[in-house]
């Protein structure tokens, strides 16, 4: 995983990493490959009766790995793979600028909170002193190891997987707008990764109580000039979604907002796919009714309370101290903080999502419940000033008992 956080391929975080290593190793002596060696091997993390949210496990910033360490819950554990121990707490203090202090029975305790003892060639940094102890005694002793407690967790010992694990319901949340993964109502889930030639791909099998299917979709979104980071299709036939993402980018009173949903659910029952595109880092949206019926925007927008511009030929809406615009070209009616001149613009500009050469496996996607493509390295450039060229493909289907979320990062 941290080779693929590190690398220029996955979040290009290598050079900034290394600079922080040399800077350890003259202020403490600690060799880099102390700390390189530990986190290029096997590294286990477990936790009982907390949120791991996984949209900031592929962070943008390199010091919040640091910080997730830091201030790990009083029952969750790291495990890392060393044979220099006493070398490895004093090279970790230092990366999250924290005091250590030897305990007896070979254990430390890193700043405040944190425990730390080691076993073999494990190393295990804990949120509590308790969480320690359960850990080196699970370690020596077979019988209380997840292997022998779930059946299921026997798929990903058999298998080879960049990073795997198994998680009761409601303890994973990935949380972009539109595209998250709810495993409430689920038995479990589990999770497989691998990565190869700079690419990382995870996925996600939740057991659900309920039998589902999800239907082939056909849609057209490639021709959507490429202005933004965020491109999002997701089934008309799925309102609640729709109105669900809306949600997500807007915020306001209930009134003002009851509106606007409404304005967006009949917009969607009227068109035959819905594209949500955006940046991010700036809240600037847009949604796309593909083969929408004018005649329900305009009974829809009279309701809304909008105001037509002639000159323009877009409505305005005044969202708290916003404004929102909604008008149509061809066959696609708009609606979002971006106005008609704008898009227009955009249209004439910028080149076309299809011209992406990951859109081509975007484009295969064909039976979803969402899909997502995310421009990274355009998030990352314009918050960091770092040049990556990274891109994220996240998507969801259902057959049967089991959905599957899957995330490609490129």
């Amino acid at each position: 995983f941290f080779a693929f956080v590190l690398n220029r391929k996955g979040l290009g975080f290598e050079e900034s990493f290394l600079r922080i290593l040399e800077n350890m190793r003259y202020r403490t002596g600690v060799l880099p490959t102390v700390i390189q060696d530990a986190i290029s091997t096997d590294i286990l993390f477990a936790s009982k009766g907390i949120q791991i949210d996984l949209s900031n496990v592929v962070s943008f910033d390199i010091n919040y790995y640091f910080d997730f360490v830091k201030t790990i819950a009083a029952n969750s554990f790291f495990a890392f793979q060393t044979k220099s121990p006493s070398q490895f707490v004093k090279g970790i203090a230092y990366l999250l600028s924290v005091n250590y202090k030897p305990l007896p029975n070979n254990q430390y305790l890193l700043g405040d909170t944190l425990y730390c003892g080691y076993t073999g060639k494990y190393f295990v940094i804990a949120g509590s002193k308790t969480a320690l102890e359960l850990a080196l005694k699970t370690y020596a002793t077979p019988d209380m190891q997840l292997s022998r407690t779930s059946k299921v967790f026997e798929r990903l010992r058999a298998g080879t997987f960049f990073i795997s694990g198994y998680s009761k319901p409601e303890a994973l949340r990935f949380n972009l707008p539109g595209a998250s993964i709810d495993s409430s109502e689920s038995e479990y889930v589990l999770f497989y990764s691998t990565v190869s030639a700079g690419n990382f791909s995870i996925t996600f099998e939740q057991k659900n109580k309920k039998q589902l299917t999800t239907k082939r979709i056909s849609e057209n979104i490639g021709n959507i000039p490429m202005a933004w980071n965020y491109y999002l299709s997701v089934p008309s036939s799925d309102t609640e979604s729709v109105v669900e993402i809306l949600k997500q980018w807007l915020q306001g009173s209930n009134a003002d907002l009851a509106r606007v949903l409404e304005f967006v659910s009949a917009l969607s029952n009227s068109s035959s796919n819905v594209y949500v595109v955006g940046r991010l880092e700036t809240g600037d949206f847009l949604f796309i009714f593909d083969n929408s019926n004018t005649k329900a925007l305009e009974t829809s927008v009279a309701k809304l309370g909008a105001k037509y511009d002639a000159q323009k030929q877009e409505w305005n809406i005044t969202f708290q101290s916003s404004k929102l615009y909604t008008f149509y070209i061809a066959n696609r009616v708009f609606f979002g903080s971006i106005d008609k001149t704008k898009y227009e613009q955009y249209e004439k500009t910028r080149g076309r999502l299809k011209e992406l050469p990951m859109y081509y496996d975007f484009s295969k996607l064909t039976t979803y419940d969402f899909k997502l493509l995310l421009d990274i390295g355009d998030i990352i450039k314009s918050t960091t000033g770092f040049n990556v060229s990274s891109k994220m493909l996240f998507w969801k289907y259902t057959t049967g008992y089991f959905s599957y979320y899957k995330i490609i990062i490129s």
